[in-house]
């Protein structure tokens, strides 16, 4: 009999849960594309490029400026498998959020596997942390800072969520007003079981020390979850029941499930303004 390794999975199955190139075999020319726009939206668009906000090379961001002072800004943490893609590859972000008014910070930062789980996460809260020490200089409100993103962005944007600002970084508790956790991984203990976990090297501890699901505050914002029917099975009970778990806890939360979208078309389109999960964004953000 095949053992079963995680919810009702064995070992090949797992592995092919957390594996998106199963559903997507063309990623590649969807990433491309990303990185295509991205560079051409930079040449067109008022943006301030590599600002280091930590000590690493890789440790820098891009600012792409709202017209007008004093509006929110986001802070958007991108995916990639935690071990590849980069800011370059997803300015894409930035034209909507800033035709509405919102100013948009998009973070680098190491990957795996130079860069252990816990790094990854702590230079992203790094980024918020700037965020909010540099509002003036930048124009924006530290009191409406918010935090999205996709896929392993997803999984950081959570545990930024389930941050102890005040007890680890002496911000504001209610740092993060509202964010946008989507397609993301929220509890990590399937993800240590699977073929991820050869370049993640998660511990038992580790995988629930990063697993925000485990760790929902008593007070929190308002955020949005948004996934696609065409993701893994994985990928959409992870989405659901962290939007669960945080409604449970008492918190407000709005769910936007994309007919027919892939796990990289949700990245894109979740930006797209037509889209009701980007309205709810808004509304969220205040600028709706």
């Amino acid at each position: 009999m095949t053992e079963i390794v995680w919810g009702g999975f064995t070992q090949a199955q797992l592995d092919a849960q957390y594996d998106q190139s199963t559903l997507v075999p063309d990623a590649s020319e969807i990433l491309q594309r990303n990185a295509d726009d991205s560079a051409r939206l930079r040449a067109e668009m008022d943006c301030i490029l590599d600002i280091s906000y930590g000590p690493t090379l890789l440790e820098k961001l891009d600012v792409f400026p709202a017209a007008q002072k004093g509006g929110p800004v986001v802070v958007y943490h991108h995916g990639g498998a935690w071990t590849r893609s980069s800011k370059d590859h997803c300015s894409y972000v930035a034209p909507a959020l800033v035709a509405a008014g919102v100013n948009v910070v998009v973070l680098d930062f190491n990957l795996a596997p130079k860069a252990s789980l816990d790094e990854i996460v702590r230079q992203n809260r790094a980024g918020i942390a700037w965020a909010w020490h540099n509002a003036d200089e930048y124009g924006w409100d530290r009191n409406r800072i918010h935090s999205v993103g996709h896929s392993s962005g997803g999984h950081i944007c959570g545990m930024m969520l389930v941050t102890d600002w005040a007890g680890d970084y002496s911000l504001p508790d209610d740092i993060i007003k509202s964010a946008a956790p989507c397609s993301g991984m929220f509890e990590l203990e399937p993800v240590r079981l699977s073929h991820r976990n050869s370049y993640l090297d998660l511990t038992v501890q580790a995988a629930a020390r990063n697993s925000s699901i485990r760790h929902i505050p008593a007070k929190a914002p308002p955020i949005t979850v948004a996934w696609g029917t065409g993701e893994l099975d994985e990928f959409r009970r992870q989405s659901r029941e962290f939007a669960e778990a945080w409604q449970a806890a008492g918190h407000s939360v709005e769910t936007f499930v994309l007919d027919g979208l892939n796990h990289f078309e949700v990245g894109v389109e979740m930006f797209n303004p037509v889209r009701p999960v980007f309205a709810n964004m808004l509304k969220n953000i205040g600028v709706s």
